[in-house]
């Protein structure tokens, strides 16, 4: 079964497989969500794995504005 088909990700409100940069804005998202959910306090206080929730917070609103300013002009 393919990543996007799944049941929970049905759930989530994706009826399709994203294209481009929907694909990537998603899977930020999802890093963002997992880590906050099922990480422990402290595996998230580690430099790299904080590195890399911090680097999908920032990538995602980074692509939402170009999202938003390419959509506007």
């Amino acid at each position: 079964m393919k990543f996007w088909e799944s049941s929970i990700i049905k759930s989530l409100g994706w009826k399709e497989e994203p294209k481009g940069i929907a694909k990537v804005m998603s899977i930020c998202m999802l890093i963002v969500i997992v880590s906050a959910i099922f990480l422990p306090t402290n595996i998230l206080e580690i430099k790299f794995i904080s590195l890399i929730i911090w680097g999908s917070i920032i990538l995602f609103f980074v692509l939402l504005a170009y999202v938003m300013i390419k959509r506007f002009l």
